[in-house]
């Protein structure tokens, strides 16, 4: 991070600097203390082990601020449903530590982000979907920008505060000015005018109980925002989820990949979810043949940037299409619904899976199933009929039953080498 940002009110938000990790080894740190917990000497150290070590020193009372987890996917991961579900279930086991990083403002139509509600008005959504859009972009995906006057609003929306909450900012030459605050407090004024283009993270202080945050453009110049992050000073699980909707797993390559490292090594999560595949499978233009080498490109990258962090690969949920002429036998799906109604799997869909195990097999990460947990072959056309609906008409999302049930079944399995030998806090 550059320094450089002054703040002419009373706040102190002297600019962040971030360690950049070059040459960082992948491997999985071991921790021999853990050993007496989790066993040995035996067989490899779990998938995990970097998530349960974590978790064990909030079960000891020995860590004091919040294990970061991140989940990085497309529109099941945008929808918060399925990763709320894993934040309320995190939360509840080990411990509230805050909302954690948010895309910037309201970053697409219908965003409805759990714990927290979100405003904004006079910004523009610069997304790194569109390979039109000039970068650069951090792991949100997306950076809200504005010219002129432009406000963000963010509060809780339960009994909790919003906790410290920090603003990664770009720092540009001609860069406006922020008037950034609590409610009922006079807001502190940053100038974003830099002579070298940079990230810079500002931070502010928790406020009062209920009081909203709110980021304002003064509109003196240009203002780019990439996130905002919301934690608990104490103990606990902050759980953010960062989707796009759309995006595939190249999506990462369209981040800047000096900035996604600043960002990552900030945050030091002890787990990374990666939750792509589903528009992939869908996509006729899929190459199966190079899609292998290009996942395990993208994952790289996240992991070259947080070494210390488990991963988790997640297989995409089930899909189905309306039957077209050609699908075979080993695609269609038993009759289920209106006469006449004939769904089918997606061609690319179990190849695009089954290279995601692999992948996964090969490096010895955690990959779970979500097809699988939800039935197998066919099984999204069962869910869009039962009442309350569990699947969305379009059979490629689940809707909010769907999520969280299926949620519960991946703590579950992420949980399960963990609860065996669970440490007792002192």
């Amino acid at each position: 991070m550059r320094r450089g940002l002054k703040p002419t009110l009373g706040l102190s938000l002297a600019a962040c600097v971030a360690v950049v990790f070059a040459g960082c080894s992948t491997a999985t740190p071991v921790r021999r203390d853990l050993e007496p917990v989790f066993g040995a000497p035996g067989p490899p150290s779990p998938p995990l082990l970097p998530l349960y070590a974590a978790l064990a020193d909030l079960d000891r009372g020995v860590s004091k601020t919040p294990v970061q987890i991140v989940q990085i996917g497309d529109s099941h991961t945008a929808n918060d449903g399925f990763s709320g579900r894993m934040r309320e279930l995190f939360q509840a086991r080990f411990g509230d530590g805050g909302r954690g990083m948010l895309p910037p403002g309201v970053p697409f139509r219908l965003y409805n982000p759990a714990q927290v509600a979100v405003s904004a008005e006079g910004w523009d959504t610069i997304g790194s979907l569109r390979p039109s859009n000039p970068g650069p972009f951090g792991i949100a995906g997306v950076r809200q920008h504005a010219d002129g006057a432009a406000v963000m609003t963010l509060r809780s929306t339960t009994p909790a505060t919003l906790g410290s909450v920090q603003a990664e900012v770009w720092g540009q030459p001609g860069g406006g000015t922020i008037e950034a605050g609590w409610d009922g407090a006079a807001p502190s004024s940053v100038s974003t005018n830099l002579p070298t283009p940079g990230p810079v993270v500002l931070p502010w202080p928790p406020g009062p109980k209920g009081a909203g945050f709110t980021l304002r453009a003064r509109g003196d110049g240009p203002v780019d925002i990439f996130s905002w992050t919301a934690t608990h000073q104490g103990p606990g699980v902050a759980y953010a989820n960062l989707g796009t909707i759309g995006a595939t797993i190249g999506i990462i390559g369209r981040w800047d990949p000096v900035l996604v490292r600043e960002e990552l090594a900030r945050l030091h999560p002890a787990l990374i979810l990666i939750a792509f595949g589903s528009n992939e499978g869908f996509a006729d233009s899929t190459d199966t043949a190079t899609y292998p080498a290009a996942y395990a490109a993208r994952v790289a990258q996240l992991h070259d940037a947080a070494p210390q962090a488990a991963i988790a690969i997640i297989g995409p949920p089930d899909g189905t299409r309306a039957a077209r002429p050609g699908d075979g036998e080993d695609r269609l799906c038993p009759p289920l619904g209106r006469q006449g109604e004939s769904w089918a799997t997606p061609p690319q869909l179990p190849a695009v899976r089954k290279a995601e195990r692999n992948f996964a097999a090969e490096h010895g990460y955690f990959y779970w199933d979500w097809s699988e947990a939800m039935g197998g072959r066919c099984s999204i056309t069962r869910w869009a009929m039962t009442v309350p609906p569990m699947a969305a008409a379009d059979h490629l999302h689940l809707l909010r039953p769907g999520y969280r049930a299926t949620a519960e079944l991946l703590f579950d399995a992420i949980m399960h080498d963990y609860r065996g030998a669970r440490p007792t806090r002192p």
